[in-house]
């Protein structure tokens, strides 16, 4: 690893998951920056939303959090046998750094299953711990240790409630809670902005709310920031000067304008609504990767669903160089089908987990030593190597998570 790898922030170091949807089960360690690649429906979306559960559950309640995932039914994991697991777990390595105390490492284990006594898949609290720098800190509700006395199941978590006093449970759930999932939508990203502006944000929503508002706020802040920004759009975009965001301050509205150029060569604006779905989902990613508050480490995960979507192939390998720079100011995740996006010299093969599914279920892992040996001879690339469906992932554990002896308390 080289020293600038290892000053660049990584909050997930290790994710474990454990029959959520596809995934019967993984375990997998995280870098800056993390592309997950294979081919549609391999499971890559929820590997990110098992994640993303987490940070709803803490939010509200592991049923509430449900709810828009069609309920516990439909995330348990169906095995090949036809079996349904009766629960699902994740656990999540995390790096704290320095800010108001010591940096910390910690890993938070979140179970949710059917309640024994239940048939309607109520969803309970099975298993939660946190352990700080590999030992047990805080509340945790581990149901076995109950003993012979009746389990009191609950359903809502512990962590979400941990005193002010208790820094490191604090700053395991403020990291948890600002990690940000993007999942862009061409006709959100173009809307005028009519939502109450907020002193100082510069949040971009994860459907693309806010887009003129973050590009706003860029500008004013951090222009040279701004100015790269443009400069990648200008590179992936014919014509592209830039994208702004207007504000309207005695209407508190805000909107988006593009900036290109014309047959002359004069530089004319373009209204939101001539914008093209390639220019306005580009300019989401790069506001997502580049937003103030990931700039101040604010958000220490930003994860994007298929960045490349909409936008010219032979103009892909560039974006790789945004994810790259993007990826030393806080940690990278983003999902990709596509070979273009990793045709740029930036692409390491240490950066991607390769998602397949066979039929059986998800496999995630690294490349496997047959694909590693066919780049190493110099006999395919990496974007061939995806092409060709050689792209494997090395074998995984199959052992559970909290069965492996590295685990182990």
């Amino acid at each position: 690893m080289s020293s600038e790898q290892e000053r660049t922030p990584v909050f997930l170091t290790r994710v474990r998951v454990e029959n959520y949807r596809s995934i019967a089960f993984c375990d997998v360690r995280l870098g800056p920056l993390t592309v997950l690649a294979g081919p549609n429906a391999a499971g890559k979306s929820n590997f990110l939303d098992a994640i993303r559960f987490v940070r709803e559950a803490l939010a509200s309640s592991p049923g509430r959090a449900l709810e828009p995932r069609g309920g516990l039914e439909e995330v348990l994991h169906r095995h090949i046998s036809g079996r349904r697991a009766d629960s699902f777990r994740v656990t999540l390595d995390l790096s704290l750094p320095a800010s108001e105390r010591p940096p910390f490492n910690a890993t938070y284990i979140l179970e949710i299953g059917t309640h024994p006594d239940s048939r309607d898949f109520a969803p309970v609290l099975r298993h939660e711990e946190l352990l700080v720098d590999g030992r047990g800190h805080g509340d945790g509700f581990i149901p076995e240790l109950a003993g012979d006395h009746p389990v009191a199941w609950r359903d809502d978590i512990l962590l979400s409630h941990t005193s002010r006093s208790n820094h490191e449970g604090r700053g395991v759930y403020w990291g948890l809670q600002h990690t940000r999932f993007y999942e862009l939508l061409t006709p959100v990203l173009r809307a005028v902005d009519d939502t109450p502006r907020k002193t100082g944000s510069g949040m971009l929503g994860e459907k693309g709310e806010h887009l003129a508002r973050v590009l706003d706020a860029l500008s004013r802040q951090s222009p040279w920031v701004k100015d790269t920004l443009d400069g990648y759009l200008s590179t992936m975009i014919d014509n592209a000067v830039g994208l702004d965001g207007v504000e309207i301050p005695e209407a508190d509205l805000a909107y988006a304008v593009g900036r290109f150029r014309d047959a002359e060569g004069h530089v004319v604006k373009v209204d939101r609504r001539a914008l093209s779905e390639g220019t306005l989902r580009l300019a989401g990613v790069l506001a997502a990767l580049f937003q103030p508050n990931a700039l101040r480490g604010d958000i220490p995960l930003v994860a994007i669903e298929e960045p490349e979507v909409s936008l010219h192939p032979p103009m892909l390998g560039a974006l790789y160089d945004a994810l790259a720079a993007a990826a030393r100011n806080t940690q990278i995740m983003v999902t990709t089908q596509s070979a273009d996006l990793l045709d740029n010299a930036a692409a390491d093969p240490a950066h991607l987990l390769v998602v397949r599914n066979d039929g059986s279920g998800t496999t995630l892992g690294p490349i496997d030593p047959a694909g590693r040996r066919l780049l190493a001879d110099g006999i395919l690339t990496l974007p061939e190597l995806l092409r060709s469906g050689e792209l494997r992932p090395a074998a995984a554990p199959t052992e559970p998570a909290d069965q492996q002896g590295d685990d182990k308390r």
